[in-house]
Formats: C-alpha cells, structure tokens, sequence
C-alpha cells in the first residue's frame, strides 16, 4: 500500500499511474458501536482530484466510513492519515488540529437538518469561518459569495427551519463552501429532493469536479454515480473493503 508523505506520491490505486498526492489512507482502519462492528478492516487510499462513489446496501458502512473520513469517529484499530497526519481521538483533541481537519474536509449529510442549527441562513454560512477566527470583513465576503453562488440571496435573513428541503440542502452545502476546504463528502445528496433541485445539484457536483476538487459520495443512485465517479468502492455485507473489480467511467 502507497504510503502518505508530504511530497507528491505515485497514485497506482484501481490501476492507475498519475502523479498527484495520496490525501486519505485508511489501513486496517475498524469501528464497532458497543461491540456491533460497522467497519472491518478497511484499507483504502483516496487521491487529490478523485470523485469517489461509495457504493453498498443500507448498513453496509458507508455514512460511517465518510463520518471516519471527516474525523468524527476514530480507529479502534489501524489507522487514518489526512495528508500523512494520523487522525484519532489524540490528535482530534488538539483543538488547532481538528479546526483545520474540518476546514479542508466538508461533510454535507443526508438529512440537512442534521446540519442546521443557526438562527438565520446568514450565521449558518458564517459559523464556520468565524469558528477559522477570520476577520469579519473576510466573513462577509465569503457570506455574500456563496449566497450569490448557490442563488440563495433570498434566503439570507430566514430561519433554517422554515425552508423547504431543496433550500435547506443548498444552505447546508453553502456552510461547507464557505470553507472553501479541499474534499467534499456527501451522503445520499440527491435523497428528498424534488427533480429540479437533483437537476441543479448534479450540476454543481460537476463544477466541483471540475475544479479539482477530491469528492467523496454516498449514494443508491446509478445515475449520480455514473455521472461523477472515476471509480468505485464497494462496501459489502460484512462492513467491509469489498475487492470487487474497480471500473474507471470518467478518467
């Protein structure tokens, strides 16, 4: 298995030569809640610039192997290295090293509700620059950015809860664009949603694609998948790294 250093490694994961950087290694990476295993023995490497499709049934692990991803569960056993830096429970509770962890990884969950908590659109999209200690300048710039991005500008001063599941799902993706972090994770993004919020959403997973972003996504649906992903990685019925033939459609 490559191993993560600080230069660039050689990406030869699914079969593939292309120099860029291997930025999540997970090795013998296992999780169980109160002794239920949820991942076994996951050994993966995930490179810069890649569009990941976490394929599997419901329960298989996927929403917990991208929760492993953002930092927010930790190895029972094995390991997890972001950009060749071990991520646990010790180094989470290093409070500058898990505030950067979650600026550079954004995690957009399945139930947006989840996510949202703030009073108003606006300090939902700031809470996460304010907790980076930017400026306030900097934060209104990045406030008014992404409403003007996500076409939410109307949306601005309501609360959270009295938008629909289309408008939540753009808010909640605009907290995690106002970090402008370096992957993306999503799971079951298109679930909920009518067909044109999936329409617009499908779009912009593009764009995100497009401009080297590294995503990571969760779905059932073949569609999304066969839209975005380089490859897929197959979760089996046992929680775990299930080797089954890796099929590169858009590289």
């Amino acid at each position: 298995m490559t191993h993560i250093h600080d230069t660039d490694t050689l990406h030869e994961t699914h079969g593939e030569s292309t120099e860029r950087p291997c930025i999540m290694e997970f090795n013998d990476f296992c999780f169980a809640y109160d002794k239920e295993p949820v991942l076994r023995h996951i050994t993966l490497s995930i490179h810069q610039g890649d569009s990941v499709v976490l394929m599997g049934d419901n329960g298989s692990g996927k929403s917990t192997l991208l929760k492993a991803m953002c930092g927010l569960i930790h190895p029972q056993q094995g390991s997890y290295l972001f950009n060749g830096a071990s991520v646990d429970e010790q180094s989470m509770d290093y409070q500058c090293f898990s505030k950067r962890l979650h600026a550079r990884i954004g995690f957009i969950f399945q139930d947006s509700d989840s996510q949202l908590f703030c009073p108003s659109v606006e300090d939902e999209i700031a809470f996460g620059p304010r907790q980076m200690q930017l400026s306030e300048d900097e934060i209104n710039q990045r406030i008014n950015d992404t409403l003007s991005l996500l076409g939410i500008e109307a949306l601005r001063n309501r609360a959270p809860w009295t938008l629909s599941g289309g408008e939540k799902k753009r808010v909640a993706i605009a907290c995690v664009l106002s970090m402008n972090p370096d992957v993306y994770c999503f799971d079951e993004p298109l679930a909920g949603l009518d067909a044109k919020t999936q329409e617009w959403l499908l779009g912009f997973l593009k764009q995100l694609k497009a401009s080297g972003k590294t995503l990571i996504i969760a779905t059932h649906d073949q569609s999304l998948a066969d839209e975005l992903a380089d490859y897929f990685v197959y979760m089996g019925e046992y929680h775990g790294y299930d080797h089954l033939p890796h099929t590169h459609i858009n590289l």
